[in-house]
């Protein structure tokens, strides 16, 4: 066992004035050498952190048993110095803050058991696993406790007290690792279900194409109010000509917001505090005893309002009737997080940015290219780019639509002209930070406002597209289940409103072409797993169906045996696996490559695809823009394609029942096509019952 002279002794090797944040780099207005050194009991690590989208980053040392600091400093100051042993990668500094927490965590239970690192067996390093996975934590959180733990060993060779043995090297340590390996490129968050999403965007919609001027106009005569000068040097005199222009119009005066309530039920609280912004005066003047019986006899005269109605009248329309009645002063900021969290959401869904991505983007970051008649048919927007780049991140570029476009257009107006951050709060928002944007539990926060609003406002109005509660709650969504959402409905184009209205389909080509700077968005990966679920739920369901009609077609038993084989590992007495995750296994290591579409079902085999010559030999997928589905002898039918194909024929004979009105050449195109098609049909009919 270590005494407590040989752990101080240890402990002091790192000298209590050593820079904790020596060789990162750090933001532009840091200095190192007034950044936390070892000795202190918070090490402060927000100089470190370089993205405009964090709070502030801190180890706090008092959060840790006593006994325990000595120990847990020289881990830290390794992973912050990134004196990494080998197998250890470096951490980035948020990392580094979440391990923190999982170290507290284990050194509080070392704690409790009265014992020192060192004298930890197996059978305790058992005990925590098993506690840690009774918490039922998320599978990337319970590996986070795994690897802080192991540390201890790791980095033995810089820490007073550590465990005396590899806790990967248990049997139950490798069984848990073992059946939680991760699957790359899954993404295991929530999406947002199609009930949701499409009343939210629709609204988020309405906020940037619809209301955004009347918000921007009600703003700029607030902040003209707010600016006003004094309107003369003899207040009571101001104050009559104010009071008597009510009563010329017959105005109520302007409510309190704080008695909004009380003036409902007929008492009369006029607010004075708005009467003083209206006059270029402190508030306090009013309160002087004459003016008090000016404002008095005025509301006996036209009365008490019930807020403080701006003179802009609203111009955004639904329905043919202007959206709101009036815009209230105090209403204002208000309105600016709507609309502002109301972008952020059309940008984030149509996009595929992450939150860190779209919180970056700055003031001349969309870029359109034009056909020579002045035609916009490209957008670019220009950002910084995270995940697994540099610290200081990557300059990228997406592909974005038309309504991402007038987002960004919406938030350029939306920011002073000194702002360069597109997502920073409005300047009479309440958010105080050290960074320019807020982070992403901020806006998970205001996207919980925006739909609040939405559901008050269809409540009151009596609207039927609110957005629905479940079980009796409205839903709290995440920044992180936009990316996932759009995943899903670009790899799954189901029906109904919201995806005829977003052309989903179109949405994949655009951003499809890719990230164009240096970053590789993952996002093409994420869509790809999610088409690969779908069909292998398609498949499974269909392979199951003992009932349905023969697959036809030049590839038609093919398809059949390996429907057969695919049952046999997704079939069980009778039920098919519904389970994603065991799904999304299954699929990756027992894929049969078919590929579902309209017209024709792919039974991809590289060697005979006609459109291998652009996809190359052997790959795993088929190039379905270069599909010649009429000549591929990988071309299976199902029922549904069979009969999508007979429409297509009916098209194609209506067309040519005006053939003299067509061009020779298009008359020639669609009499070969009806003829290959026709002839394809009568080759591949299925067969029918007798």
């Amino acid at each position: 066992m270590t005494s407590a002279f040989e752990t101080a002794a240890q402990s002091a090797a790192v000298p209590g004035d050593s820079l904790v944040l020596a060789g990162r780099p750090l933001r532009d207005y840091a200095v190192l050498e007034e950044t936390s050194r070892y000795a202190e009991d918070v090490w402060v690590l927000t100089p470190a952190w370089l993205r405009a989208d964090q709070k502030t980053v801190r180890l706090d040392f008092t959060l840790l048993p006593p006994v325990m600091v000595d120990v847990a400093k020289p881990l830290f100051f390794a992973l912050l110095t990134q004196d990494t042993p080998p197998g250890e990668l470096p951490l980035a500094i948020d990392s580094v803050r979440t391990y923190f927490g999982c170290v507290r965590r284990f050194l509080w239970w070392v704690h409790g058991r009265g014992r020192t690192l060192r004298e930890l067996d197996g059978e305790d390093l058992d005990d925590f696993h098993r506690e840690v996975t009774a918490l039922r934590l998320s599978g990337g959180a319970t590996r986070c406790n795994r690897r802080a733990v192991r540390m201890f060993w790791a980095y033995r060779n810089v820490l007073p007290d550590h465990l005396g043995q590899d806790p990967l090297r248990r049997p139950l340590w490798q069984a848990w690792a073992r059946h939680h390996r991760r699957t790359g490129g899954e993404n295991l968050t929530d999406r947002i279900p199609e009930q949701v999403v499409a009343p939210l965007l629709s609204w988020a919609m309405r906020f940037v194409d619809d209301f955004a001027d009347d918000v921007l106009a009600a703003r700029a005569e607030r902040d003209a109010i707010d600016a006003r000068p004094p309107a003369g040097p003899d207040l009571p005199t101001a104050l009559a000509e104010l009071l008597d222009g009510f009563r010329r119009r017959q105005r109520p005066l302007p409510a309190a917001p704080a008695r909004l309530a009380s003036a409902r039920r007929g008492d009369a609280f006029p607010s004075t505090s708005y009467l003083a912004r209206l006059l270029g005066y402190p508030v306090h003047r009013l309160d002087e005893a004459r003016q008090r019986q000016m404002i008095a006899e005025a509301v006996g005269d036209v009365g008490v309002d019930t807020d403080c109605p701006l003179a802009h009248a609203p111009q955004g329309q639904l329905e043919g009737r202007p959206w709101l009645e009036r815009i209230s002063y105090y209403d204002v900021a208000r309105l600016e997080r709507l609309l502002l969290v109301s972008c952020w959401i059309v940008i984030a869904y149509l996009s595929g940015m992450r939150d860190s991505e779209i919180k970056h983007l700055q003031r001349g970051c969309l870029s359109v290219q034009q056909a020579p008649d002045g035609h916009v048919y490209r957008h670019r927007l220009a950002s910084l780019a995270f995940k697994g780049e540099d610290v200081r991140g990557a300059e990228a570029t997406w592909i974005v639509t038309a309504p991402v476009a007038r987002a960004i257009a919406v938030l350029e107006r939306f920011q002073p002209e000194e702002q360069p951050y597109l997502l920073a709060p409005a300047p009479s928002s309440r958010y105080c930070s050290a960074f320019p944007v807020p982070d992403s539990n901020t806006t998970n926060r205001d996207i919980a406002f925006l739909i609040s609003w939405i559901s008050t406002y269809c409540d009151d109005r009596g609207r039927p597209d609110g957005i629905p509660r479940e079980r009796g709650r409205l839903p709290r969504l995440t920044t992180r289940q936009f990316r996932r959402t759009l995943a899903w409905f670009i790899a799954r184009r189901p029906g109904g409103a919201i995806a005829g209205a977003l052309q989903y389909r179109h949405q994949c080509i655009q951003m499809f072409e890719g990230y164009a700077g240096t970053s590789d968005s993952g996002f093409r990966d994420e869509v790809e797993a999610e088409q690969a679920l779908a069909r292998g739920q398609f498949l499974a369901e269909i392979s199951a169906d003992e009932d349905r009609p023969t697959l036809v077609g030049p590839a038609g038993a093919e398809a059949e045996a390996r429907l057969a084989e695919f049952a046999r590992h997704t079939v069980f007495d009778g039920q098919v696996v519904t389970d994603e995750a065991r799904l999304r296994r299954i699929v990756a290591r027992h894929d049969p490559h078919m590929y579902l579409g309209t017209f024709i079902t792919c039974v991809y085999n590289p060697e005979r695809a006609l459109c291998r010559t652009s996809n190359g030999p052997g790959d795993g997928q088929p190039v379905l823009a270069d599909c010649q589905p009429l000549a591929c002898r990988n071309t299976a039918l199902t029922p549904a394609n069979y009969q999508a194909l007979s429409g297509h024929l009916t098209k194609l004979e209506g067309a040519l029942a005006n053939s003299d009105r067509l061009a020779a050449y298009v008359r020639h195109r669609l009499e070969e096509q009806h003829r290959e098609t026709a002839a394809f049909l009568a080759r591949h009919a299925p067969e029918t019952a007798e």
